[in-house]
C-alpha cells in the first residue's frame, strides 16, 4: 500500500508493508522447503524401484556363469528363459530412467492390454535361482489379459517377490506359491510365503 503522509495511518501501513515482506520471504522458505523435501522423496522412490531388481539381475548372471563353467546340458534353455527375464528388467530400468530425466517424475500410467501370467512370469524368473527358495505357480493359463501399465505391473512384482524372499531369510524350509483367481471383472493374484510375517 502507498500512503505518503508519515502519520499514524502511514506507520501501520508501513508495518502492513513489511508484514507482506516477511510472509512472501515465508512463502518462498516454505515452497524452497517443501521442493526439497519432494525432490528427495522421488529419489528415494527412484532409487528403490531401481534397486529392486539389480540384485536378482546379479545373481542370475552369476548362476549362467556357473551353468557355463561346469558345462550344463541345458544350457541353452536357461540361458533363454534367464537372459529374457533381464532384458525386460532392463528394459524396465531404462525406461525409470528415462523418465527420472525427463523433468525428474516417475513414468505417467500408459493403460493398455496386458498378459498379467507374463509379467508374473518374468517377475518370477529374477527370482528363481537365489536361496534355493521353492517357487510353486499354480497359475494354469497361459495367458490372462487386464487393463494396466506393463512396466508398472512388472515393479509391483518385482516389490512383492523381494519382499517374500526377504521374510524368508531364517526359514528352513522357504516355499511361495503364487496362484490368480478370476472374479467377474476382476483378477485376484495372491503371492503367499511361510516367512517371519508382519507382527500385529
Amino acid at each position: 500500500i502507498v500512503w505518503q503522509s508519515d502519520d499514524e495511518v502511514g506507520k501501520l501501513v508501513s508495518e502492513y508493508n513489511q508484514m507482506l515482506l516477511k510472509l512472501e520471504k515465508s512463502a518462498e522458505l516454505l515452497a524452497q522447503s517443501e521442493r526439497e523435501s519432494a525432490w528427495r522423496e522421488m529419489a528415494k522412490q527412484v532409487a528403490h524401484e531401481i534397486k529392486n531388481p539389480l540384485t536378482p539381475m546379479k545373481l542370475n548372471l552369476q548362476y549362467l556363469q556357473h551353468l557355463i563353467k561346469n558345462d550344463a546340458p541345458d544350457f541353452k534353455d536357461k540361458f533363454e528363459k534367464a537372459s529374457a527375464g533381464i532384458i525386460e528388467q532392463i528394459d524396465s530400468l531404462a525406461n525409470i530412467a528415462s523418465a527420472f530425466s525427463n523433468f525428474a517424475k516417475l513414468p505417467g500410467t500408459r493403460l493398455q492390454t496386458i498378459n498379467l501370467v507374463e509379467i508374473i512370469t518374468s517377475a518370477q524368473l529374477l527370482f528363481l535361482n537365489q536361496k534355493k527358495v521353492e517357487i510353486s505357480n499354480t497359475i494354469s493359463e497361459k495367458e490372462v489379459w487386464v487393463k494396466g501399465d506393463r512396466d508398472q505391473c512388472l515393479r509391483v512384482f518385482n516389490n512383492i517377490f523381494k519382499n517374500a524372499f526377504q521374510a524368508l531369510e531364517d526359514q528352513e524350509f522357504p516355499h511361495i506359491t503364487i496362484s490368480i483367481e478370476k472374479k467377474k471383472k476382476k483378477v485376484i493374484v495372491s503371492i503367499k510365503d511361510n516367512g517371519c510375517g508382519i507382527p500385529e
